[in-house]
């Protein structure tokens, strides 16, 4: 079954946490944390630290 996180695999999303905004192509899912391709560098944020994860309307 897919989840509904996993149809935004390898699309642009932007990832609320309480400290900071992230935006990127979510290239990667897993228990312990998400991965984001930026502009200029990888993100890799916790599970537990992430508040909303959307698309990013293009």
């Amino acid at each position: 079954m897919v989840s509904p996180i996993d149809k935004l695999l390898d699309k642009q999303v932007i990832v609320y946490t309480a400290v900071a905004t992230y935006q990127g192509i979510l290239k990667e899912i897993s228990e312990e944390a998400i991965c984001l391709r930026g502009k200029t560098s990888w993100h890799e944020i916790p599970v537990d630290r992430i508040k909303e994860i959307r698309p990013k309307d293009q």
